[in-house]
């Protein structure tokens, strides 16, 4: 810490430059609430999970992870929590869905919404408060907030698809079903846009290959990606994408031969 809050700032006015306008403090990364140490053993390689896993996902759970200012627990089996339930089971699950209900129901062609009930309406407000609350939270370092309220969103996306059941739609000729269908598909496609243009900051490569698939093409401006429309009407999406495999068990140790 001196060497940023004491001397840093005493070179910088010695040289006639502007000051910082604030300093920001991180904590430590603990093992099981004790501090890592290769001389106690307990030291962890993150290139090891970059490796397994991407990077993209290893910055996921450090900024998710830790609480600027704050120590923090990092652990393997704390890592694979948020890798398979918020990037796999949400991210991932959402992408999979999105990808082959509209290739399914709707020939890879994403189609208009055409009506907006209680399930539409409420997911769209949920957005706007999600966005809403997202950058500022970033601009005041409560990054691992901000990718709460973006999971909580993934999370209701999700949860909006099990209300609508598209697969329960798809089946029937009403023409009203068959309306809630495409608007259905619609809902999916700009909800998934929408999450990881808010995330993409964090997992840029993830979120390239997310709108390659989609067929989306994001404009220079970020703020202007974030706002709910109709951006993916009439685009072609891919068939399928794999984001997040699941790691292989670990290998049980042979059993010890009787005797």
């Amino acid at each position: 810490m001196p060497p940023h809050a004491v001397y840093w700032p005493i070179m910088l006015h010695a040289a006639g430059l502007p000051l910082p306008g604030g300093i920001i403090a991180h904590g430590w990364w603990l093992q099981r609430g004790a501090k890592m140490s290769k001389s106690t053993g307990n030291a962890l390689n993150p290139l090891d999970l970059v490796t397994e896993f991407g990077v993209d996902a290893f910055r996921y759970f450090l900024i998710r992870e830790m609480n600027v200012g704050q120590d923090s627990d990092f652990t393997r089996e704390q890592f694979l929590v948020r890798y398979n339930s918020e990037l796999a089971n949400n991210l991932g699950n959402l992408v999979n869905r999105t990808l082959n209900m509209t290739t399914r129901f709707a020939a890879g062609v994403v189609p208009a919404a055409e009506v907006e009930e209680d399930l539409e309406k409420n997911l769209r407000d949920l957005w706007t408060k999600t966005r809403d609350e997202f950058i500022p939270l970033c601009e005041g370092f409560q990054f691992h907030t901000a990718l709460e309220r973006a999971m909580v969103f993934l999370t209701e996306t999700n949860a909006y698809i099990e209300k609508r059941a598209p697969w329960k739609l798809g089946k029937s000729a009403e023409a009203k079903d068959q309306a809630l269908l495409r608007t259905s598909l619609a809902t999916m496609a700009e909800a998934l846009r929408l999450a990881v243009a808010l995330i993409q900051h964090v997992t840029p490569t993830t979120t390239e290959k997310i709108n390659a698939v989609l067929g989306h093409k994001p404009g220079a401006v970020w703020r202007d990606e974030l706002n709910w429309g109709g951006k993916l009407t009439g685009v072609k999406v891919a068939e399928a994408l794999v984001l997040f495999p699941r790691p292989a068990p670990p290998e049980k140790a042979p059993a010890a031969a009787k005797k």
